[in-house]
């Protein structure tokens, strides 16, 4: 099969490699075998090649060569004998944990779920991984639903990106009153995706304008939990308290949440090793949670957790139009290097996605 592959980390230049002769995986019985359309990129398939979280990024994938990529939307090839829920011909989306820059990728059938019907795999392809990240942090984590959302008030950064762009959305579906910060470029289309206010953090310090909120969901950290300055987004630039400034606008002894997929758990591991990276990492998560405790919120480091009963439950928003996909741009797998430095421009509005095979919306 066609596949890109690193066999080093390092400049997306330097370490992709396109190659015709790679071996289709095999499926467990608890696996389906899919036929990819279409994947996306995402920051963390940049930071990876580069080489930041590998040392807990092994455990998972395994050592190099690797075949990166965690959004899918495909067909089903074959099924595992155990699999009942699916069966080949069925169209697919999920989150994979690795391997999607490829023809065909070995899922958990656990991760599946149905492609929403009124969406390409183009269009499909762009959500699991970002979707599956709000969706942990902010309903997994923070206890957000359908039920309870309605007149909260919810502060999202980085509100055009990949998981902003959905974040927005999805709490806008189930009725809460969303700001989203972004850069003045962006402020019209994330008033499209039905913000009820748009700062421009260029130009407004929001923590001096914002207060009671009951939620604050971070996707741009703190500078120094990160190695490198440009690991880290523009927005954060400006110092290193951009998580103190979300948490200042927060409620006090009022069960208000901070939730943050930008967390130091890598990075520590990277610096100290596996064991001693995550004694220091518990260390770092407890202070700050305790610090929270005596404010009466709660704190939250949050990781995408793959699920297909959640992505199901995606899918209905989709299908109801509640949640549109936001595609920036769209490159054939053999300019996967093109995407990845595109993406490293952290300017794209929604998703890069990489069309695998040409398909129709179905």
């Amino acid at each position: 099969m066609r596949a890109v592959c690193i066999e080093e980390y390092g400049a997306a230049r330097d370490v992709l490699l396109y190659k015709n002769d790679v071996p289709i995986p095999a499926i467990s019985d608890d696996q389906v075998l899919l036929e990819l359309h279409a994947s996306a990129i995402n920051p963390v398939d940049c930071a990876a090649r580069s080489g930041y979280g590998q040392k807990i990024f092994a455990t998972m994938w395994g050592e190099l060569p690797l075949i990166l990529g965690r959004d899918a939307s495909g067909v089903v090839a074959k099924v595992g004998k155990n699999v009942r829920k699916f069966k080949p011909g069925d169209e697919v989306f999920a989150a994979a944990h690795i391997g999607c820059n490829a023809e065909y990728v070995a899922v958990d059938a656990a991760h599946v779920a149905l492609k929403p019907r009124n969406l390409s795999h183009v269009e499909a392809a762009s959500l699991p991984f970002v979707a599956l990240t709000t969706w942990t942090a902010l309903v997994d984590n923070a206890g957000l639903n359908a039920s309870n959302t309605a007149g909260k008030k919810i502060i999202i950064p980085r509100a055009a990106g990949g998981v902003g762009s959905f974040a927005v959305q999805l709490m806008k579906a189930w009725g809460g009153y969303v700001v989203g910060l972004c850069s003045e470029r962006n402020n019209e289309l994330v008033q499209s995706l039905g913000a009820d206010e748009v700062i421009d953090y260029t130009k407004t310090d929001f923590s001096t304008v914002l207060k009671d909120f009951d939620c604050a969901f971070d996707t741009v950290g703190r500078s120094s939990d990160f190695s490198t300055p440009d690991s880290h987004s523009a927005i954060g630039k400006s110092g290193d308290n951009f998580d103190e400034k979300l948490m200042s606008v927060l409620k006090r002894d009022a069960d208000a949440v901070y939730v943050t997929v930008c967390s130091p758990k890598m990075v520590l591991a990277d610096r100290y090793g596996l064991e001693a990276g995550a004694v220091k990492a518990r260390q770092v998560f407890a202070q700050r949670q305790a610090v929270q405790e005596k404010l009466g919120r709660r704190y939250y480091w949050s990781f995408c957790n793959p699920s297909g009963d959640a992505l199901g439950q995606i899918s209905h928003l989709l299908e109801q139009e509640k949640i549109k996909p936001l595609v920036d741009r769209v490159y054939p797998l053999e300019d996967l290097v093109a995407a990845h430095e595109y993406c490293e421009t952290k300017q794209a509005q929604g998703k890069i996605v990489i069309e695998i095979r040409k398909s129709t919306k179905t």
